[in-house]
C-alpha cells in the first residue's frame, strides 16, 4: 500500500510522477484558501511530500530509514482532515 504503482514502461512511471507534483501541487492551493495560514500551509505541505517522496529513490530511503516520517506519511490524512475541520471551526467561531 505505501508502495507507488511501478510499471516497465518508464513514460509510465513519469505519468504517474507528474501526477502527484499536480496533485500536491492542487493540496497547496487547497491549503492555503482553506486555512490562510502559513504555518497550516506549510504543514500541508510537508505531509503532501512525503507521500511524493515514493518516486524519488533517494527521498524514499530517507523517509524509509526514519520511522517518524513513516508514521506521518501513515496518518497524513487524518492530520490532514483534523487542520481541515479545526480551520473550518476557527472561521466558524470568528463568524
Amino acid at each position: 500500500m505505501d508502495e507507488p504503482q511501478r510499471s516497465n514502461d518508464s513514460d509510465m512511471g513519469n505519468q504517474l510522477t507528474y501526477w502527484s507534483i499536480a496533485g500536491i501541487t492542487a493540496l497547496l492551493c487547497f491549503a492555503w484558501l482553506l486555512t490562510g495560514s502559513l504555518v497550516l500551509t506549510l504543514i500541508i505541505i510537508v505531509l503532501g511530500l512525503l507521500h511524493l517522496a515514493q518516486f524519488f529513490p533517494d527521498a524514499e530511503a530517507i523517509v524509509r530509514a526514519d520511522p517518524i516520517l513513516l508514521a506521518l506519511r501513515r496518518f497524513s490524512l487524518l492530520i490532514v482532515l483534523f487542520i481541515t475541520v479545526i480551520a473550518i471551526a476557527i472561521r466558524y467561531i470568528r463568524l
